[in-house]
């Protein structure tokens, strides 16, 4: 019986009311525990230079920040004609030739340059078109594309007075 008390007495000796110490630091988990090692070491892909500068080329490229309108506004497009260095609304009716298989009129720019013109022909920065040539006005048509893409037309009436000045100029 003796055998049987020893066991027990050792047991109860060993749970005293004295604290066990405090683990002082972080409880960090065996790494061996967690996770299998792997069986071989991962190959390390080139890294691009963290040294190297990146420099914007902006040629070719649209500027962000100015809007799709404002940019073809303001553009300074190349004068293909002597009819394309001003705004329409600039020139002036002086004369129109009606009655013949071939209408013109004549345009006078802000320099006082005249100029001939018949159907089809480029007026304006806007690269305007001459679509009709009556017996006391002209229609000049500009079409663009809008940032959404409607296409929008619009045909400005240029008329003579009978003293030679210009009627019009805005947009019907």
């Amino acid at each position: 019986m003796m055998h049987r008390i020893l066991p027990l007495a050792l047991l109860v000796a060993g749970c005293g009311s004295e604290p066990a110490p405090a683990h002082k630091g972080p409880v960090l988990p065996q790494l061996g525990a967690l996770a299998p090692a792997p069986a071989e070491a991962p190959v390390a892909e080139p890294v691009a230079d963290a040294g190297a500068e990146y420099v914007y080329n902006p040629i070719g490229k649209r500027d962000p920040f100015r809007t799709f309108i404002a940019s073809i506004e303001e553009e300074d497009i190349a004068s293909p004609t002597p009819l394309q260095r001003y705004e329409i609304e600039q020139y002036r009716l002086t004369g129109i030739v009606w009655g013949v298989d071939r209408p013109r009129a004549l345009m006078e720019d802000p320099e006082g340059i005249g100029h001939v013109v018949e159907l089809g022909t480029y007026v304006g920065r806007k690269w305007g078109k001459v679509t009709r040539i009556r017996s006391d006005r002209i229609v000049i048509t500009e079409e663009y594309l809008t940032p959404d893409g409607t296409l929008v037309v619009n045909p400005i009436e240029i008329g003579l007075t009978e003293a030679g000045e210009q009627e019009g100029g805005e947009a019907r």
